[in-house]
């Protein structure tokens, strides 16, 4: 089931080895495409797999200190199990500083086929933080009639509330979804939901498609994360980048 967007995750933190200092690493971005079965990994095995390319790849990756460095990588906005996205973002911490078009050919060969890498540029300072995630879902055909029929009735409401469980053992919480959604329109057979988040809470697409009278059990693996607007802006050589039209920098 979708879950509200959670804190970034690093895989570690501290100094690199050697005792570097944090000012002397450099930071990149990556932006990639998690699809097909990959979409069924965990954040953290996500996680596992990006470090895995990561050394494949002969990247310079800064490290942590102690009995088991790790990789010095993190995700700000980690998919929900099952979701594919199109738009995911990841920095990696360098030990030295490379051309983002080498460090992008070298990676590129060492991903899997199910995670395609769209961008590697230099990450500005401070961790971004998403504003708002645009996610599409393609419809059934005999879904698409009810789904039109009913969209009106949703938007039209001034409060949406759902009821949002927690963690075991603790109450379920009532929440309005309602100051979250921007858009919800249907293009042919494609439900397109355009959602803010706001002090890292937003609206679930599971919550939305129950609403709409689809169940999330049918539907919940074929949503796909197509846009994230952060808060900074990334920019970098063009040859370090991949031309898409859904380009979220």
């Amino acid at each position: 089931m979708a879950t509200q967007p959670r804190p970034a995750s690093p895989v570690s933190a501290g100094t690199a080895p050697g005792g570097a200092a944090a000012d002397r690493r450099f930071r990149v971005a990556l932006e990639f495409a998690v699809e097909g079965d990959l979409r069924f990994l965990s954040h953290h095995d996500e996680l596992r797999m990006l470090a895995r390319a990561l050394v494949r790849a002969r990247w310079p990756v800064a490290y942590s200190q102690g009995y088991n460095p790790l990789p010095r990588l993190v995700v700000p906005l980690p998919r929900s199990l099952g979701i594919a996205a199109t738009a995911q973002l990841a920095l990696v911490d360098l030990a030295e500083e490379r051309p983002t078009e080498e460090l992008f050919r070298g990676l590129c060969a060492a991903l899997p086929a199910d995670c395609r890498l769209q961008h590697v540029v230099p990450a500005p300072a401070g961790m971004p933080h998403a504003r708002a995630v645009t996610y599409e879902v393609e419809l059934a055909p005999e879904d698409v009639g009810p789904v039109q029929a009913h969209l009106p009735q949703l938007l039209d409401r001034v409060t949406w509330v759902v009821e949002r469980s927690q963690r075991p053992g603790k109450p379920a919480q009532h929440i309005d979804i309602r100051p979250y959604i921007r858009e919800m329109k249907l293009e042919g057979r494609i439900l397109r939901l355009h959602l803010a988040i706001e002090s890292q809470r937003t609206a679930r697409p599971a919550e939305i498609l129950t609403e709409l009278g689809l169940s999330a059990e049918t539907y919940n693996h074929r949503v796909r994360r197509v846009a994230v607007q952060w808060d900074i802006e990334f920019a970098g050589p063009t040859e370090a980048r991949v031309s898409r039209k859904e380009d979220t920098w």
